[in-house]
């Protein structure tokens, strides 16, 4: 019996699209590339049983478990939370990160060095038709880009107010972010649909799931919370 500590990433699970869910398999490839020191997997969350059967995989080792969600409601309180104990550490979801604001802000930047000034920013979520935590959350990452961004507006797939509406009216330049890690039915599809057919193009548009630094940041909040 190794005691290497095991960290998992959860994330949601493709819907649609990219159904082998690849670039969550990318995304713990390079993560485990980056931490030799652990043993790095994955779990959907939207497979009944699955986070309960893989921690139980994991026997007596120490378990640290990185959600790759953009907020702490459903499935992270009633797929996640439940199987977790003290000796299992549950982190945050990757939206309340103190880091993961900061880090979408350098990636605008980067991409927006060529505009002498910065635009506004859209950000774009899935939020719920049950308006909660998925809403809260993303106002929250909003909140940290706030500070260095002029504007931003948040928007989203199931509630009100709309991502489409709230693109239809924003004054350019102006950028899109989206609060997805896939490439599947929302991070692919419904993404690309809202920037490609927008009254005004976007100086930048890309998902917090492409960003090439997102691993490393991943593999930077590991080793904090492993201590």
């Amino acid at each position: 019996m190794t005691d290497r500590p095991v960290i998992l990433l959860a994330a949601h699970g493709e819907r649609g699209g990219a159904a082998k869910n690849e670039r969550l398999a990318e995304i713990t490839e390079a993560v485990g590339k980056a931490l030799p020191e652990a043993d790095v997997g994955s779990v959907l969350v939207n497979v009944e049983g699955l986070v309960a059967k893989t921690l139980a995989a994991c026997g007596d080792r120490p378990v640290l478990c990185l959600p790759l969600l953009f907020s702490d409601g459903h499935f992270y309180e009633q797929r996640l939370k439940p199987h977790f104990s003290s000796a299992q550490k549950l982190a945050p979801p990757l939206a309340l990160w103190r880091s993961f604001g900061p880090f979408l802000a350098d990636n605008l930047a980067l991409r927006l060095i060529s505009h002498s000034a910065d635009p506004r920013v859209v950000l774009v979520a899935h939020g719920s038709k049950t308006p909660g935590r998925s809403a809260e959350c993303a106002r929250k990452v909003a909140a940290q880009l706030q500070a260095r961004y002029g504007r931003v507006e948040v928007g989203f797939l199931e509630e009100a107010p709309f991502a489409s509406d709230v693109m239809a009216k924003v004054e350019p330049p102006y950028s899109c972010i989206g609060l997805f890690l896939g490439e599947g039915l929302h991070g692919g599809v419904d993404f690309d649909v809202l920037v490609s057919s927008a009254p005004t193009a976007a100086a930048a548009a890309f998902t917090a799931g492409e960003l090439p630094g997102l691993p490393s940041l991943i593999a930077a909040e590991a080793r904090e919370r492993l201590g």
